[in-house]
């Protein structure tokens, strides 16, 4: 077994000794190459990618159901195309790390440009390799894809909401899969020194694969071993590094009781920081993966043995691995610069007008608490709500309350009017026992109570106050101005109404608050409104609505979505909210939707790492 590794008798010493030759001059090609793959290469792959989620009829796929449509001509096309700009990037950095790991192996010197120069020369044989490896290699993992939705529902967490593909994998998938697997396999293994032959040797991208092929057919148990002696380490280090991340991101996010809007923003911090350290892992294990290899295929090739190269040193003391200073700061910026283009502004390259949707509570969390009580309210902010929905009535003596049917027998079993009703005459009723004993005693709030409340918890969090008078209180609209400039809470509220007059008023009175329609149905009034948004049921919203309301920059929110299908749907068409009685539900739906995103970003992070 020993023999069979040239990991076990090369030792720690050797590999810091070749890495203290080679430090300094493969990180700055390592750096150069990255950023330049980083603003040239990626957003072509992140354009293309777009295309294919685009193919679903959505602006992203959040799902493993992206994977279906790789069964689609377009969709191979794609995937073809995206697998050989990673597979060029990577040859081309192998092509350098390979240059650099031969010279420090045989002790000599090699400059960045030159080996910049050389690997320019040679670039033709780069496109060819990477070209012939993306096309047989996608062929052959093409049946592999389809057992990754089965592998995911398998080995992730099943959150209660998310979408997967219906179509189950057989038994044939499973054969077909685990042959494809061993194929490419073989494969990875037979080409494993084919840049090696391309760069150090010349030869072209046929003769490469040919030669490689005939040097590992030799030698597969020592090639095998040596790779298996290297990369589940490695694997080991960065799934432990995203573990760390995912627990500590978990942990934040369940110990806040932050909005979700937040929340998908510590999401992409945290996928801004592992993204820089997953960086800095890869170019580390690049660089030694390299040295590993190029010595075996030197052995292989010429029986070469590297204690001629170590004896101008000391072999006994062996000096610890050092960056030379100038190195360390470039590395530090392109780190902080990749994670930052990955995990926040990368979203971008996918789909420019990509936006998770806010979650509205309506009237609260109403499925939790009694409808539009502090109770429901409480609920709806500890379930992630970005904006709580009520409905705001005036009572006789001009008291603003809430409540959203004309009557009061809903919620207390009285069968009167607000509007006919003192405040005095109100405040008693009972509004909790009829949804639950456990909310025996709750009473009706006024819009004054609930803004306090409001005040008390994070700003971020907004109130969408829904005039309900049914026309009985025409002096609606200026009472809940006044009392909202009262509070000084003009910049956390947004008032919406079916009446275009009501809004109107509001407008005249408050410039600063944003108004939003609701409709009930489509007619000319509606796009001439002098209004924000639009609140819209799901029976009339469609594209063609929202294309419509871009175009007079108004957004979009819907009502009333507690399906989460219809929320992912919603979700998808862009949005600007959606209106929900289980912001609880729809909160980690959008949370588990914002990781998949992520993950897609990650699959980008990973073609330039």
């Amino acid at each position: 077994m020993k023999e069979a590794l040239p990991t076990a008798n090369m030792g720690l010493g050797k590999i810091c000794l070749y890495l203290e030759r080679m430090a300094s001059k493969s990180l700055t090609f390592m750096v150069l190459t990255k950023v330049f793959f980083s603003f040239v290469t990626v957003p072509l792959i992140a354009l293309l990618l777009g295309s294919f989620f685009s193919f679903s009829g959505r602006k992203m796929v959040f799902d493993w159901g992206f994977l279906n449509l790789a069964d689609s001509f377009p969709g191979m096309v794609i995937f073809m195309t995206v697998a050989f700009l990673w597979l060029l990037c990577f040859s081309f950095e192998q092509s350098g790390l390979v240059r650099f790991s031969s010279a420090a192996l045989k002790n000599s010197e090699e400059r960045v440009v030159s080996v910049l120069k050389r690997i320019l020369r040679i670039f033709p044989r780069l496109l060819g390799l990477a070209a012939f490896k993306a096309g047989i290699l996608l062929l052959c993992a093409v049946p592999a894809f389809r057992i990754l939705p089965a592998l995911g529902r398998t080995f992730t967490r099943q959150l209660p909401v998310g979408t997967y593909p219906s179509v189950g994998t057989g038994a044939f998938g499973w054969i077909a899969a685990m042959l494809s697997l061993l194929v490419v396999s073989r494969l990875l293994i037979s080409w494993v020194f084919a840049i090696h032959y391309a760069v150090l040797e010349g030869k072209t991208f046929v003769g490469s694969l040919k030669a490689s092929t005939n040097l590992v057919n030799g030698s597969r148990k020592r090639v095998l071993l040596t790779m298996l002696a290297f990369w589940p380490l490695s694997l080991l280090l960065i799934i432990a590094n995203s573990t760390v991340f995912r627990v500590s991101r978990d942990f934040v996010i369940r110990s806040s009781c932050d909005p979700t809007s937040m929340n998908i923003l510590k999401l992409s911090v945290f996928a801004s920081v592992e993204t820089m350290i997953t960086t800095a892992l890869s170019i580390g294990v690049s660089v030694i993966y390299s040295i590993l290899m190029t010595r075996l295929f030197y052995e292989l090739k010429e029986g070469y043995s590297d204690d001629e190269a170590t004896s101008v040193t000391n072999p006994v003391k062996t000096k610890s691995l050092t960056l030379q200073r100038p190195w360390i700061l470039p590395l530090l910026i392109f780190l902080a610069i990749q994670g930052v283009f990955f995990g926040y502004f990368g979203r971008f390259l996918v789909d420019s007008e990509i936006e998770l949707p806010l979650v509205t509570a309506h009237r609260g969390s109403s499925f939790k608490a009694p409808e539009n009580s502090l109770s429901a309210i409480r609920a709806a902010f500890e379930d992630g709500a970005d904006i709580i929905e009520i409905d705001v009535q005036m009572t006789r003596d001009g008291i603003l309350v809430l409540n959203h049917d004309r009557s009061l027998t809903k919620v207390a079993g009285v069968g009167e009017r607000v509007h006919n009703l003192s405040f005095a005459e109100i405040a008693d009723l009972d509004i909790g026992s009829r949804f639950s004993k456990q909310f025996s005693g709750e009473r009706i709030p006024t819009l004054a109570e609930v803004i306090t409340y409001m005040t008390k918890i994070p700003s971020s969090v907004r109130l969408n106050v829904e005039l309900k008078d049914y026309g009985y209180s025409p002096g609606i609209s200026e009472a809940v101005v006044q009392l909202i400039k009262e509070m000084d809470f003009s910049d956390r509220v947004m008032i919406t109404s079916t009446s275009i007059e009501r809004l109107s008023a509001v407008r005249e009175l408050a410039p600063d608050i944003s108004i939003g329609l609701i409709v009930g149905y489509l007619s000319s009034s509606v796009w001439n409104a002098d209004v924000d948004f639009y609140s819209v049921p799901s029976t009339i919203l469609n594209q063609r609505f929202i294309q419509r309301a871009r175009s007079l920059e108004r957004d979009v929110h819907v009502w009333t979505i507690n399906n989460t299908e219809a929320m992912s749907r919603y979700s998808a068409m862009g949005v600007a909210s959606i209106i929900t009685d289980r912001p609880d539900v729809l909160s980690r739906l959008l949370l588990s939707q914002a990781q998949m995103s992520i993950f897609q970003l990650r699959v980008l992070s990973i073609l330039m790492t």
